[in-house]
C-alpha cells in the first residue's frame, strides 16, 4: 500500500500552500531587509516595532526560520506523502500555536491592528488543524451485501475480526485507501503470509527512487493486460493521485501511438507490457534502453512494482475478486482487448 494521500488531496495541498507561501515571502523580507521588516511589517503598520527595540540578529534569524517553514510546507504540498504532510503540519503547529498565544496575550494597543493580527495568527493555527482533520483515516465504508461469496470464491475475513494482527492490518489499510481491500481480507485467512505480503507492500510504497507517476503508469498497464477487475479499479484511482490524467488512462491501450506520453513513458509501458505477457517478453534491446535512464536500484524498484502488480492481479483473478468501486464515477481503464476476448 502506498503512503500517498488519496483523499482530500486538493484541499490539503491548498492549505499547505496557503500557509507556507506567505510565510516564505515574509521570511524573505525579514532576511533581506531586516530593518524594513521591523519598521514596516505589515504594510507599514509597524506590528514588530511595537514589541520592542530592533535587533538585527533576531530579525534575520526569524526570517530564516520563516523561510524554512515555508519551504517545508511547500515541499509537503509537492510530495503529498501522508507522513511528510503530517510531519510538516505538526512542525508548523509547534511554531504557530505558541506564536498565536503570545499575540493573544499581548494585543496591539490599536484596536484595528489587534483584530487583524488576531485573525491572522488564528488562521495559522486553524489551517494546520484543518489539515490534521483531513488527514485522519476516513471511516470504513459499509460493505454491501454481495451475491454468492462476498465478491470472492471464499468468504472474506470479517471486518470486525478479533485477531489483533489482522485488525491492525485492516486499520492501516483504511488509512491508506479509505477501506479494507478485498484481497487483504482474503490474505487474512493466512496471517503469516498476510504479514509477509504486507511488509512487501509497505517497502514498495516507501520506495522513492523512481518517480511515482512512472510506477503508476507501469502498474495500471500491467493490471489492464492481466485483466484484473480489482486491480484496474484501484489502480486507475491511485494513478490519478500520482499525476496520471484521465486522457492518459484512456490512451493506455494504444500508448505507442499516443502523443500524450513521452518517450520515457512509452519505454516504461513497453517494459510493463513485456513483463506481463505469458511468456515474459523483455528483449535485450528494450532492457538496454531502460539502462540508459535508470540505475540498478531504480531498475529493481520499477521491476518490483510491475512484478507485484502481476502478483496482485493473479491472486485476485484466482479468488474471483472483482471491482470494489474505488473508481466509481471516474474513468477506469478497461482490460486489453486480447484479454477481454480471452
Amino acid at each position: 500500500m502506498s503512503d500517498t494521500i488519496t483523499r482530500h488531496t486538493t484541499a490539503i495541498r491548498f492549505l499547505l500552500l496557503a500557509l507556507g507561501l506567505p510565510q516564505l515571502l515574509i521570511g524573505l523580507w525579514a532576511l533581506i531587509g531586516p530593518h524594513s521588516f521591523y519598521e514596516d511589517f505589515p504594510n507599514g503598520r509597524g506590528w514588530v516595532a511595537a514589541l520592542g527595540p530592533f535587533d538585527e540578529h533576531l530579525v534575520t534569524d526569524v526570517g530564516s526560520l520563516f523561510i524554512g517553514l515555508g519551504v517545508l510546507l511547500a515541499l509537503a504540498a509537492f510530495w503529498m506523502g501522508r507522513r511528510v504532510v503530517l510531519a510538516a503540519t505538526i512542525t508548523w503547529l509547534v511554531f504557530a500555536i505558541p506564536h498565536a498565544i503570545f499575540h493573544f496575550l499581548n494585543p496591539d494597543d490599536r484596536t484595528g491592528d489587534a483584530i487583524a493580527n488576531g485573525v491572522s495568527v488564528a488562521w495559522t493555527v486553524l489551517g494546520g488543524l484543518i489539515i490534521l482533520a483531513l488527514l485522519r483515516a476516513p471511516a470504513a465504508r459499509a460493505v454491501p451485501a454481495r451475491e454468492g461469496d462476498e465478491n470472492a470464491r471464499i468468504p472474506l475475513v470479517p471486518l470486525d475480526t478479533r485477531h489483533p494482527l489482522t485488525r491492525y492490518a485492516f486499520r492501516e489499510a483504511r488509512k491508506l485507501v479509505g477501506e479494507v481491500p478485498d484481497p487483504l481480507r482474503v490474505h487474512a485467512h493466512h496471517v503469516p503470509l498476510m504479514l509477509g505480503y504486507g511488509m512487501l507492500e509497505q517497502a514498495t510504497g516507501k520506495a522513492d527512487r523512481v518517480p511515482e507517476r512512472l510506477k503508476a503508469l507501469a502498474g495500471v498497464k500491467a493490471a489492464s493486460l492481466a485483466g484484473c477487475e480489482f486491480c484496474m479499479d484501484i489502480g486507475s484511482t491511485l494513478a490519478r493521485t500520482h499525476g496520471v490524467s484521465e486522457h492518459e488512462l484512456r490512451d493506455l491501450l494504444t500508448h505507442r501511438d499516443s502523443a500524450r506520453f513521452s518517450d520515457l513513458d512509452k519505454l516504461v509501458l513497453d517494459y510493463a507490457a513485456g513483463m506481463t505477457r505469458t511468456p515474459v517478453d523483455v528483449p535485450d534491446e528494450l532492457f538496454a534502453r531502460l539502462r540508459d535512464h535508470f540505475d540498478e536500484g531504480q531498475l529493481v524498484e520499477l521491476t518490483n512494482e510491475i512484478a507485484l502488480e502481476n502478483y496482485r492481479a493473479r491472486f485476485s483473478w484466482a479468488f474471483g475478486i472483482g471491482s470494489q468501486d474505488f473508481a466509481a464515477g471516474a474513468f477506469c481503464v478497461p482490460p486489453e482487448p486480447a484479454v477481454a476476448t480471452a
